[in-house]
């Protein structure tokens, strides 16, 4: 690996949480967006973060043989609470400690 060829001035990601390798798409913005009331960024939320927390759902015992609905509860979930949502760069754990709830029923 060549370290040299790294210059010091070398900009650093934008702040927030994408998820990499998914989309540019930050989720705090989509959280705000959904406080609003924008089913559209609900959808694209569902989209970037359901593989993700169902994934997540599967490993817990309270909702292994039923992480599609307890998905589904997530997310509706997600919808009536985000108006409390505060914005910031800590989008994507608000989701999953809305979701390790749910996991924990």
């Amino acid at each position: 690996m060549n370290h040299a060829a790294r210059t010091p001035h070398t900009p650093l990601p934008a702040p927030g949480c994408a998820v990499p390798g998914r989309t540019a798409e930050h989720i705090d913005d989509l959280l705000v967006q959904v406080a609003y009331g924008s089913e559209d960024a609900l959808g694209r939320l569902y989209d970037l973060l359901a593989p993700i927390l169902l994934a997540l759902l599967r490993t817990r015992p309270a909702t292994a043989d039923d992480a599609p609905d307890a998905l589904v509860e997530v997310f509706t979930g997600i919808w009536r609470d985000a108006p409390a949502y505060t914005p910031g760069p800590n989008g994507l754990e608000w989701v999953l400690d809305r979701t390790r709830e749910r996991a924990a029923v």
